[in-house]
């Protein structure tokens, strides 16, 4: 399992709908990307991204 977007989402949405542009390729997009990242082992921070991806494999 992992989360999509991350821990950081909740804050780059709310700068984006804030600003009114997209964030790509900005200082808090690689920020909230990071994060993400750093995320990624711990399970317990699974719950703090807004999607989850599953992925398997076919024995």
């Amino acid at each position: 399992m992992y989360g999509v977007e991350g821990p950081a989402w909740s804050a780059l949405k709310a700068a984006e709908q804030h600003s009114g542009d997209g964030l790509a390729g900005s200082k808090l997009f690689d920020a909230a990307l990071t994060a993400a990242r750093l995320a990624e082992p711990h399970p317990d921070l699974l719950a703090a991204s807004s999607h989850m991806l599953a992925v398997a494999t076919v024995p």
